[in-house]
């Protein structure tokens, strides 16, 4: 977190679900789902938020995918995701 006399930027992590999602690096069926976020805090009350996104991570062998915010309420719903719902591959193993 980065303070500068009574306002600052914090980066926070958050997990929500576990998500069927067939992982490319070591073929894992199940996925964790993160939200990380970057907000805009006065006082420590968060503001404004700059950043955001959803990023699945497998638990085996850390492969991460960043996802389209688009089909989040989907994912959420379904519990499932695809390989069409990904924007970006963060990291392969």
């Amino acid at each position: 977190m980065l303070f500068i006399g009574i306002f600052g930027i914090k980066e926070t992590e958050e997990e929500l679900r576990k998500i069927d999602f067939d992982c490319t690096g070591c073929l894992s069926k199940e996925m964790n789902l993160y939200t990380f976020r970057k907000v805009f805090e006065i006082f420590f009350i968060p503001v404004i938020t700059l950043k955001k996104m959803h990023v699945l991570l497998c638990p085996k062998c850390r492969s991460s995918y960043k996802l389209k915010e688009s089909k989040m309420d989907e994912i959420l719903i379904k519990g499932k995701s695809s390989y069409d719902d990904v924007e970006k591959i963060i990291k392969e193993s």
